[in-house]
């Protein structure tokens, strides 16, 4: 196809036009010469190539628009500016070399002054996309492309790296003077103007710029030499017009007009708020008021567009279902995003904490202050600080995002202070009005973190009581700080919805998770799992968060994250923008402004047993009065403000910390004044659990002088008191023996054999072996992948990895053996404090045992299914494998614990054939026989 023909171009009122819009494309290099030679064509700007079906293409194209100005006059001074281009662009304007540029995110400008001609004009960019394996683009602040590729592969991961023109392209006419940046810096006490002017002509030039500013005009000059760049600021002191903050988003304009002989130059307006940043201590405060931080972390791939955002409605949806979920924040990360969004975000009230996208992959042992690859980056985050400073949304940059987690040792390197000094500084000296996170890490690291102003912590894990405990404890250890800390990354997966495509997207995997999820005896549809899968997700992320905001020290969290990347799925919203609807609500149950929470221990809990907790509110507002604070199972009625409450003192706090107790089943906590932006503990309940075994909810109401403010819930899941008087024999360490016994076994010589947990080795299997030779049962409780090889039968044990966070969900199967767990559910309370590190992954040359009872399964990355418990038959006996870690918690009177246990010497004693069915296997024929346990424990 040979170039289209050449577009003609009009300016508008203010000396501009817009170049968008279809332009000729070359996918391969060549010579600026041969241009006129090679095959075009066409190609979308803005837009990334790869969204355009080059999904393939790395290294160079070339982009060429011909056209003509449709003006009298070319004379005088004229800029081409590109709003961004991915990676590097080589700007040739009819024929000759303008200008180069090496930021992906950012704009620049080329002078085309004296280059435009009144026919036609021909624009040709070379555009190099650095292949991931080419050493230029570790030199290159290139964000999240081609990150993690040896785990999340492109394709159909969309980390790929990206190529193209993919923000605007504007054509502009002016004097020899330019405005070429203005920065307001938003300080009401302090109200400052700096303007940036440039003389592009070859003389001397006396000019003077007018300001207007908040009502206020003022004139400022400056004589620039040829070609001279000059910075001049206006000081205009206090301002009482309206400020910016999230509840009352007011925005100004500032405009500023050069004046060159007494004839208009040049103008720029930009748009403003009026707020301060400061870092107070360990807090941040927006104009004096404490700032809590919930985020969710934002990564801008879309299915249309890739890396690039959508539209403005697009945004404005995005922004918009995040605020309906509670968020104040969004981290925009390792990407400087359209303005488009940070437009939208200061005028919906929507704070941002922005990232600069210096990242790994990146070269290592190039860091430093002075090498390529600094200065690269140190313009990267110039640029974009320059860009975005002036969006009051804005109100805090992180420098790079886990620099050096791909090689460890390199953090110790003196290469990487001087890095993160000259990065941090570059930060600084474009913007000193905001606080800056050095390097966002994984642990907060206070003694290598050389320049930054804010600690983080990235503490990714799941729904189990293990993991809640480490980051109780992580938090607690980082109290002392004496600098604002967050939890800037954490969160945990739910899927998709996956429909049946008949021509899928390339990045869409949804179709693998359902061929997975098909493959691992699921009892029913496809859609109801994924909608578990959102229960567990949301209740993952609302109990990791509530340990956040139950420390007074951690300043907040961000989530990861607000929408799905394929291969990645912790988004709220899936790719497209549609939410995960259980996620989501209890999303917004955690971001209330005033927040009551119950410290437990677990979510499951004996019938008619004393709850008891520590209560806790996180008041991110003003001071609240005369606070009741109630907790009760269901519905039951509560007594009005408190004032038919029981008095009890139970808890040895002040007077005004009392608990109060309603009747069993309610319990409350009052204070006279919860003091506003702090995260405290008032008291401690002590309620009734209902009589029934099953799912209960546990409702915390917050009052206020009468008035409700909040309401959190807790789901309770409710068993049986174990008890289990059967006669077992325990083969292992003394720890197993008192496990039984906690459920009323009675141990000695006769009755099913228990294997203690990690305790089948080459003298135990002998004995395994033995009892199921003689028709009798043996229950091997958890092993290590070790042990595998002392399994009665063939036995793979595989590790249970949660790399990047993904998670592996438990379902149960339609068998009746595990009568304290819910049949055919994904499990998200009930096991969480007696996760599986190991399961088993194969048994007997079947990938299930005859009876599977737990399933685990994981999608991507390194997908498994696996059995956690399940019953085999061996020979005459029958293998019961349990990879549940029972016996410390049982012996700590776990209720989940002790109620599994019992469930299995219950179900070993009488392992009673109960469906009357056998089900053919897909696989190889074999069937698998359903188990019950005795009338009455089938619940």
């Amino acid at each position: 196809m040979t170039a289209a023909p050449p577009r003609e171009l009009r300016l508008d009122e203010l000396g501009r036009a817009s170049l968008d819009g279809t332009w000729d494309f070359h996918p391969g290099d060549a010579a600026p010469a041969d241009l006129d030679t090679v095959a075009w064509t066409s190609i979308t700007v803005p837009g990334l190539w790869e969204a355009q079906g080059h999904l393939e293409l790395d290294g160079v194209a070339w982009y060429r628009l011909r056209f003509v100005v449709a003006h009298a006059d070319l004379a005088g001074w004229w800029t081409l500016r590109f709003g961004a281009v991915m990676d590097v662009a080589e700007v040739y304007f009819n024929g000759g070399l303008l200008g180069t540029h090496g930021s992906p995110f950012t704009p620049f400008e080329v002078d085309v002054s004296g280059a435009l001609v009144a026919g036609v004009n021909t624009l040709d960019v070379r555009v190099t996309d650095p292949s991931l394996d080419d050493p230029e683009h570790l030199r290159l602040p290139h964000g999240k492309q081609g990150w993690a590729n040896h785990v999340f592969p492109s394709r159909p991961s969309l980390y790929m790296t990206y190529g193209g023109i993919w923000q605007p392209v504007t054509l502009r006419r002016h004097g020899p003077v330019v405005v070429t940046d203005v920065f307001v810096n938003g300080d009401p006490d302090d109200l400052a103007v700096r303007v940036e002017v440039a003389n592009r002509s070859g003389d001397r030039r006396q000019v003077r710029m007018g300001v207007r500013v908040v009502g206020a005009v003022a004139e400022m000059a400056a004589a620039l030499g040829a070609g001279e760049v000059a910075v001049v600021e206006r000081r205009f002191g206090p301002t009482r017009a309206a400020r910016w903050s999230p509840r009352s988003p007011a925005l100004h304009h500032c405009l500023v007009e050069a004046h060159d002989g007494g004839v208009l130059s040049d103008a720029r307006a930009v748009r403003f708020g009026l707020r301060r940043v400061r870092v107070e201590g360990n807090r941040l405060t927006i104009d004096g008021e404490p700032y809590r931080m919930r985020s969710a972390l934002v990564q801008g791939f879309r299915a249309d567009g890739l890396y690039a955002e959508g539209t403005r409605a697009d945004i404005e949806e995005e922004v918009g279902a995040a605020l309906a979920m509670g968020f104040n924040t969004l981290r925009l990360h390792i990407k400087a995003f359209d303005p488009t969004y940070l437009d939208v975000c200061d005028e919906l009230g929507m704070l941002l904490h922005c990232d600069i996208p210096v990242a790994e992959p990146i070269a290592h042992e190039e860091m430093g202050a002075g090498t390529e690859l600094a200065r690269r980056c140190v313009t990267a985050a110039t640029e974009q600080v320059r860009r975005d400073r002036n969006h009051p949304s804005v109100i805090l940059w992180s420098a790079m995002n886990e620099l050096c987690l791909d090689r460890l040792e390199a953090k110790d390197w003196p290469i990487y202070e001087d890095f993160a000094r000259a990065l941090v500084s570059a930060v600084k000296d474009a913007d000193s009005t905001r606080p800056v996170i050095e390097n966002d890490w994984v642990e907060p690291d206070p003694e290598r973190v050389y320049a930054g102003d804010v600690l983080t912590a990235h503490w990714y894990g799941r729904l189990h009581a293990d993991y809640l405990d480490k980051i109780e404890a992580a938090c607690a250890a980082w109290a002392h700080l004496d600098r604002p800390l967050y939890v800037t990354e954490f969160g945990d997966w739910g899927l998709p919805d996956m429909p049946v495509l008949s021509d899928p997207p390339f990045w869409d995997t949804r179709g693998t998770y359902a061929a997975g999820l098909t493959a691992t005896l699921w009892p029913a549809t496809v859609g109801r799992f994924v909608a578990e899968t959102h229960r567990y997700q949301g209740l993952s992320d609302r109990l990791q968060a509530e340990v956040f905001r139950r420390h007074d020290h951690i300043g907040g969290y961000c989530v990861t994250e607000l929408t799905d990347v394929p291969a990645e799925l912790n988004g709220l919203l899936d790719l497209h923008r549609n939410p995960k609807p259980m996620a989501v609500a209890e999303m917004a149950r955690l971001n209330q402004v005033v927040l009551p929470m119950l410290h437990l221990g677990g979510l499951v809990v004996d019938a008619e047993d004393l709850v008891r907790a520590p209560v806790h509110v996180a008041n991110d507002g003003p001071p609240l009065r005369d606070v009741v604070v109630e907790a009760r199972f269901g519905d039951v009625p509560s007594a009005s403000a408190g004032e038919e409450l029981e008095e009890v003192d139970a808890t040895g706090l002040p007077a005004d910390r009392v608990m109060a107790r309603f009747n069993e089943s309610v319990s409350a906590v009052r204070v006279d004044e919860l003091a506003g932006w702090r995260a405290t503990r008032v008291g401690e309940v002590a309620l009734v659990a209902p009589e029934v075994p099953g799912s209960h909810d546990l409702v915390v109401t917050l009052r206020s002088e009468g008035r409700v403010v909040a309401k959190n819930r807790y789901p309770i899941h409710v068993v049986l008191p174990a008890s289990a008087p059967v006669a077992v024999r325990a083969l292992g360490d003394g720890a197993l023996a008192e496990a039984l016994g906690a459920v009323g076994a009675k141990v000695g010589d006769d009755g099913p054999t228990f294997v203690a947990e990690g305790g089948l080795d080459g003298t135990t299997a002998a004995d395994v072996r033995d009892r199921l030779a003689g028709g009798g049962t043996v229950v091997v409780l958890a092993q290590s992948p070790a042990a595998a090889d002392h399994y009665p039968v063939p036995v793979a044990l595989e590790p249970v990895e949660t790399a990047w966070g993904s998670t592996v969900f438990h379902f149960t199967t339609t068998s009746g053996a595990l009568p304290s767990l819910p049949r055919r559910n994904v499990l998200v309370a009930e096991d969480s404090t007696i996760s599986a590190t190991t399961v088993v992954g194969a048994i007997d040359g079947m990938a299930f045992p005859d009876e599977p009872v737990v399933i685990a399964y994981k999608p991507v990355p390194g997908s498994l299914t696996a059995t956690v418990v399940g019953s085999h038959a061996v020979g005459p006996g029958r293998l019961v494998v349990c990879q549940y870690r029972l016996t410390r918690r049982a012996v700590a009177r776990d209720s989940a614990a002790l109620a599994l246990l019992r469930d299995l010497v219950c179900g070993a004693a009488d392992p009673t054939p109960a469906m009357g069915t056998e089900v053919a296997r897909k696989d190889d024929g074999r069937s698998m026989t359903y188990y019950s346990f005795p009338a009455g424990w089938d619940r």
